[in-house]
C-alpha cells in the first residue's frame, strides 16, 4: 500500500533522527573507547561482587533458618521441662536365653483392695469401747446379753512434738573421817557447756537434711512449744555436732576412695559469703554395702576438685560428658567409663519437642531400648559382675557397633547446630565413653545412681536456697554423707544420728573406730536396742505427764 505524503515526511523525518542519533552514539562510542573498556571492566567487577555479596547472604540466611530452628527447638524443649510429662514412653525388647521378650517401660500397678499402711511396726495404744450396764440389756426380751466377741478397727495418730527437760541428778558421798567427796559419773553432753541433749541435736540435724526444713523455720516451732531458741543458737549447735563427728567424715573418704569403683557428679549451689555460685560433687560407690555417697562443696566446677579429690583412687570412674573430667579420665590407672542415658536423654528430647515418631531421634531410642532391657533382667536375676560382663559382651556390645555406625550413617543428613545434630555429635564424642561399660561388669550403664542422690539436694536447695559459708560446707557434706548414706542402708536415719552424737566422746577418746559406725558397718543390733531405749524413755515421759 502507498503511503501518502504526510507519512512518507514522517517517515523520513524518523529515518534521519535514527541516523542523526547513531552517528553521534559512534562518534562518542569512536571518542572513548577507552572509557567504555573501562566502565564495561567495573561493570563486571561489580557483578562478581554482587555475586560473592548474594552468595553471603544465601549463606547467613541459611545460619540464622538454622539458629531459628534451634531456639525453635530449645524453647519447645524448655516448655516440655516445665509443663511437659518427665517420664520416657515405649517398650524394651531385651533377649533372655536367646529368647525375645517384651518389658513394658512402664508397669503400671493394679489398683488392690486393702489398706496399703503397714503399721505393724507402730505403738499400740489401745481405746476400750463398752456397753453401759443399762444398755446390756436385751431391749426385747430384757434378758442380760452374752459378750460374742470385739470388733478391731485401727486409726494412725500422732502425738505433738513436745520438749522435755531431761534432769541429770549426781548423788555426792563424803568421807568424814578424810572429808573425801565422791560424785556418780555422768556422760558429757554432747556440745559442752549447752543445754542441747543428743535427741535434740539429732532431730534439728535430720529436720534441716533430710526433711530440708531451715532453721528459721525450726525455730519458730519451738516457739509455739514455749522454748525460745534463736536460730543461730540452732545452727551454733549444728556446727558443733558436726565438728565433733569429723573423724567419721574422714573414715568416709578412706573407705570410699579405696574402692575400685566410683560414679561422680556435680550440682550448682549458691554460697552466701562470699556470695557466689559453688558446686556440690557427689562420689556415689554403690557397691559398698547397699551403697555410700560423699559430698564434697567447692567454690568452683573446673576439674581440678575431682583430680585432687581422686589423687589416690584406682580404678574405673564413672561420669558424665563434662570436659572436667577429662584429665583424670586420661590417666593410666583409670578406666573411664561414660553414661549412655545422658546419650539417649537427647535424643529423648528431641522426641519430646518434634513429636516424630518416625523420625531419627525416635529411632535411635529404640536401637538403646534393648540395651536397658538386659540390664533390668540382669538386675532382676541378681547376675555376679563376671555374669554381667559376659551377657553384655555377647548380647550388648553388637548391638552398641551396629547403633554408632548407624549413628555415623545419618550424621551428614541432619543440621549440624540442631538439636538432633547436638545429640548425635555428643553420642558419637562420647562414645568410647559410654560402650566401656560392657568391658566391666562392676560398672552400671550410666550414672542415675550417682544422680538419684543429687535429686535430694535439689530438693532441699528450693527451702534453704544457700549455704552460709565454705567453712561450714565441710559440715553440711558430713551430714548429707550420712543422712542419705544410711537411707541407702535403709537405717533410720534419726536413731542413727542420735546414735552417732551420743559416740561423740568415745570418738574423741579414741575408744571406738570411726569406720565402725558408718553404715555399712554399723552393728544393727546396737541400733535397734538404742531405738527401744529411746522409746522406753519417751513411754515413761507419757505416763508421768
Amino acid at each position: 500500500m502507498r503511503l501518502n505524503t504526510r507519512q512518507e515526511v514522517q517517515k523520513t523525518y524518523v529515518i534521519l533522527a535514527f541516523m542523526n542519533e547513531t552517528y553521534t552514539l559512534l562518534k562518542e562510542s569512536t571518542l572513548s573507547i577507552e572509557e567504555q573498556l573501562t566502565h564495561a571492566y567495573r561493570l563486571e567487577i561489580d557483578l562478581q561482587k554482587a555475586h560473592e555479596t548474594i552468595g553471603e547472604l544465601t549463606e547467613e540466611n541459611k545460619k540464622l533458618a538454622e539458629e531459628v530452628h534451634r531456639l525453635q527447638e530449645q524453647l519447645k524443649l524448655s516448655k516440655h521441662r516445665q509443663f511437659g510429662k518427665k517420664s520416657e514412653v515405649g517398650e524394651d525388647i531385651v533377649p533372655e536365653n536367646d529368647v525375645l521378650i517384651t518389658i513394658p517401660a512402664h508397669t503400671r500397678r493394679k489398683k488392690t483392695k486393702g489398706r496399703l499402711i503397714d503399721t505393724s511396726h507402730l505403738p499400740r495404744y489401745q481405746v476400750f469401747h463398752d456397753l453401759s450396764e443399762n444398755q446390756k440389756i436385751c431391749t426385747c426380751c430384757q434378758q442380760t446379753l452374752t459378750p460374742m466377741g470385739e470388733d478391731v478397727s485401727e486409726q494412725i495418730e500422732i502425738l505433738p512434738q513436745r520438749l522435755f527437760v531431761e534432769e541429770h541428778i549426781r548423788y555426792k558421798y563424803a568421807c568424814r573421817q578424810c572429808e573425801t567427796v565422791v560424785m556418780s559419773p555422768k556422760e558429757p553432753a554432747p556440745i559442752p557447756k549447752s543445754m542441747a541433749g543428743a535427741g535434740l541435736l539429732a532431730e534439728v540435724i535430720v529436720n534441716k537434711y533430710h526433711y530440708h526444713l531451715p532453721l528459721y523455720r525450726q525455730s519458730k516451732i519451738f516457739a509455739t512449744f514455749h522454748a525460745i531458741i534463736p536460730d543461730n543458737t540452732l545452727a551454733n549447735w549444728v556446727m558443733q555436732t558436726g565438728t565433733g563427728l569429723m573423724p567419721i567424715y574422714d573414715a568416709f573418704w578412706e573407705v570410699i576412695l579405696s574402692n575400685h569403683y566410683l560414679q561422680v557428679d556435680e550440682t550448682p549451689i549458691t554460697i552466701l559469703n562470699p556470695n557466689k555460685k559453688g558446686y556440690l560433687w557427689v562420689y556415689y560407690a554403690p557397691h559398698i554395702g547397699k551403697g555410700l555417697v560423699m559430698f564434697e562443696l567447692a567454690l568452683t566446677r573446673k576439674g581440678a576438685v575431682a583430680e585432687e579429690r581422686l589423687r589416690s583412687f584406682k580404678g574405673a570412674l564413672q561420669t558424665d560428658g563434662y570436659g572436667g573430667y577429662e584429665k583424670t579420665r586420661q590417666r593410666e590407672d583409670i578406666e573411664a567409663i561414660g553414661c549412655l542415658t545422658h546419650a539417649r536423654r537427647k535424643f529423648d528430647e528431641v522426641l519430646k519437642i518434634t513429636k516424630n515418631k518416625e523420625g531419627i531421634a525416635a529411632l535411635a531410642i529404640e536401637r538403646l531400648k534393648p540395651l536397658y532391657g538386659l540390664e533390668a533382667i540382669m538386675r532382676k536375676k541378681g547376675c555376679s559382675f563376671e555374669r554381667r560382663k559376659r551377657l553384655r559382651l555377647r548380647i550388648a556390645r553388637p548391638i552398641l557397633e551396629k547403633f554408632h555406625a548407624w549413628l555415623s550413617e545419618v550424621q551428614p543428613t541432619v543440621l549440624p547446630k540442631s538439636q538432633l545434630g547436638a545429640a548425635i555429635q555428643y553420642t558419637l564424642n562420647q562414645w568410647p565413653y559410654i560402650s566401656q561399660y560392657v568391658q566391666n561388669g562392676m560398672a552400671e550403664i550410666d550414672t542415675n545412681g550417682v544422680e538419684n542422690k543429687i535429686r535430694d539436694i535439689a530438693v532441699g536447695r528450693r527451702n534453704w536456697l544457700f549455704m552460709g559459708n565454705q567453712d561450714s560446707s565441710v559440715v553440711h557434706a558430713l551430714f548429707y554423707s550420712l543422712i542419705l548414706s544410711a537411707i541407702t542402708h535403709q537405717l533410720n536415719p534419726r536413731i542413727y544420728i542420735h546414735y552417732l552424737i551420743t559416740q561423740i566422746h568415745a570418738i574423741r577418746r579414741k575408744e571406738i573406730d570411726p569406720k565402725q559406725l558408718l553404715p555399712h558397718t554399723i552393728n544393727h543390733e546396737l541400733l535397734t536396742t538404742f531405738a527401744k531405749e529411746q522409746l522406753n524413755k519417751a513411754k515413761k515421759l507419757m505416763d508421768t505427764s
